[in-house]
């Protein structure tokens, strides 16, 4: 368990919304079990009554049946309301603390996962802590107070009723589902992990369809995938029979809590010490409050899956950033970026850039050319502190080791080689929340060639881009991009091929139109295209290390 709290730490401000769940998870098992005890003690002293043709006064009882009937409605309801609300604020908090954890880490920290293991990680292992707090912590505090107030309940009016009741309550609700976790801790660990792969392997499946439909291995693929889905089953169905033999057990507790509870409670009642109302109400009592245990039971069965979920999240929680953020963040002086025999490789024998000078000066435009694979998008890459390097690296005098992601953001504004559009509005994935004036914003789309293709679009801004921008073509894409890069107001841009995609007319107009509107900004553009070379003071060819 102190794994799993420990992934509640970034949620930790929402002890109130969790608290408050429990508690009303308690009233809420209060009042059913409470209703149940006073329903039958009040039908047994009505027929008492009416045997021995005595006056009875119903009113009381009746008012407080109904009054824990309503209770436990409105208490159940609620109850759903705060402990959902709970997880959604929980789960709200993890997925900002994972995601600023990998922030630092891509891409280098990142290239050794696979796109669905990443996927399966960010979506489905952070969904899955949902039950941490929904089905695992709050129906075990719920559970073991009920417990405690069940049998200070029944010790009440027996002693060793409560004895009974609290022994067989423990065992059908923590000893029993304890023996069985054990039984459940390899299958569903077994399953969490087999959960992951499967989601890995059918979004790889997904992603490189073509590549395997041209290979001749889609049907491997398949089999590939029929394989972890029936390993899946198959756990599924060993943790479906453990929690079968769990309800049969917490289902056999409650029969024999009962007969017991009368056999030692008919003796005190020959004593006079309890009446027989009472002896129904205990009965009756005994019997609700194993509606207390059975989530208990259901949620140490759920510990494996989950604590492999979290695991699987701290580990990459915990990766080390290839740049470590410094101590102390250096401000720089200027914007002149300079670099200094700067090799950099992504395996041993894979040098992308090796022994590689280069200055550029603040306000300069740069254009960096060369083959495919001789490190343009690497060394762009570099300076956004995306990956480790020898050498120095320094801006405005500080080396970019010194010098704080946050800091250094608020300096460069990158267009990446595969930029990436949010499954939103043309104008949201240029604004990404940013404040701007129409007047500001129309002469970033007219500086971007953009301005005549959005009127003929029916919604204009606000037409929808799709997924990863799937409704857009490459080239209206990029160019979206670039003008989310423009609207910064970084002192230093970074494009990396920023009219790929483009017809040469259009392509000559965006060069003509960047080159007024970048005058006092330092550009480097590292492109393939003889177009983009009209951006550039300097021409900077870099030869491929391989």
């Amino acid at each position: 368990m102190r794994e799993l709290l420990q992934i509640l730490q970034p949620a930790r401000h929402h002890w109130r919304w969790m608290a408050a769940g429990i508690v009303l998870g308690v009233v809420v098992i209060a009042a059913n079990t409470a209703l149940m005890a006073v329903s039958g003690w009040f039908i047994a002293s009505m027929a008492v009554a009416g045997a021995a043709k005595l006056s009875f006064n119903f009113f009381f009882p009746s008012a407080a049946i109904r009054l824990l009937a309503i209770l436990r409605t409105v208490g159940r309801y609620g109850e759903r309301l705060v402990t959902h609300e709970a997880a959604f604020h929980i789960l709200a908090s993890l997925r900002v603390w994972f995601f600023k954890r990998l922030i630092p880490l891509a891409p280098a920290g990142l290239q050794r996962y696979a796109g669905g293991d990443l996927a399966g990680r960010l979506r489905a292992d952070v969904d899955s802590l949902e039950n941490l707090y929904l089905r695992i912590i709050a129906p075990l505090c719920t559970g073991l107070l009920s417990i405690l107030l069940a049998g200070l309940f029944v010790a009440w009016f027996s002693r060793s009723a409560a004895v009974v009741l609290l022994g067989l309550l423990l065992l059908a609700g923590l000893l029993l589902p304890l023996a069985i976790r054990r039984l459940a801790e390899t299958p569903g660990q077994r399953s969490a992990e087999l959960a992951g792969e499967l989601r890995s392997q059918v979004t790889q499946g997904l992603q490189g369809a073509e590549e395997l439909l041209l290979l001749g291995a889609s049907e491997q693929q398949a089999a590939q995938v029929d394989r972890l889905s029936g390993d899946l089953v198959a756990q599924q169905l060993q943790l479906g029979r453990l929690g079968g033999l769990t309800l049969a057990g917490l289902t056999a507790s409650a029969g024999v809590a009962l007969a017991l509870i009368a056999l030692v409670v008919i003796p005190e009642l020959q004593q006079q010490q309890v009446s027989g109302p009472q002896l129904v109400m205990l009965l009756l009592f005994g019997a609700a409050a194993f509606e207390a245990v059975g989530p208990c039971a259901h949620a140490l069965q759920l510990i494996p899956a989950t604590r492999q979920a979290a695991r699987r999240i701290q580990q990459l929680a915990a990766a080390t950033p290839a740049l470590p953020e410094p101590l102390v963040s250096l401000q720089p002086q200027g914007f002149r970026i300079e670099l200094q025999q700067v090799s950099c490789s992504y395996g041993i024998n894979s040098p992308a850039v090796d022994r590689f000078s280069l200055t550029l000066d603040e306000g300069e435009r740069l254009a960096l050319v060369g083959p495919s694979g001789s490190g343009k998008s690497t060394l762009v890459e570099l300076l956004l502190r995306f990956r480790p390097y020898r050498g120095s690296i320094t801006i405005g005098g500080v080396e970019l080791t010194d010098l704080a992601a946050n800091d250094l953001s608020r300096l460069v504004a990158a267009l990446p080689q595969q930029p990436h559009l949010f499954n939103s509005t043309i104008r949201e994935n240029i604004l990404l929340g940013r404040q701007l004036g129409e007047e500001q914003l129309t002469t970033v789309l007219y500086d971007c060639c953009l301005t005549e293709w959005i009127a003929s679009l029916p919604r204009g801004l606000d037409t929808q881009v799709g997924e990863a921008g799937c409704a857009v073509s490459g080239g209206e894409a990029r160019r979206i991009a670039l003008a989310r890069v423009l609207v910064t107001d970084t002192p230093v841009l970074l494009l990396d091929e920023p009219s790929e995609g483009l017809d040469a007319a259009t392509e000559q107009t965006l060069v003509e139109r960047l080159t007024k509107r970048l005058t006092d900004r330092t550009v480097l553009v590292a492109t393939h295209r003889p177009a983009c070379l009209g951006l550039a003071h300097r021409v900077v060819r870099i030869e491929t290390t391989r």
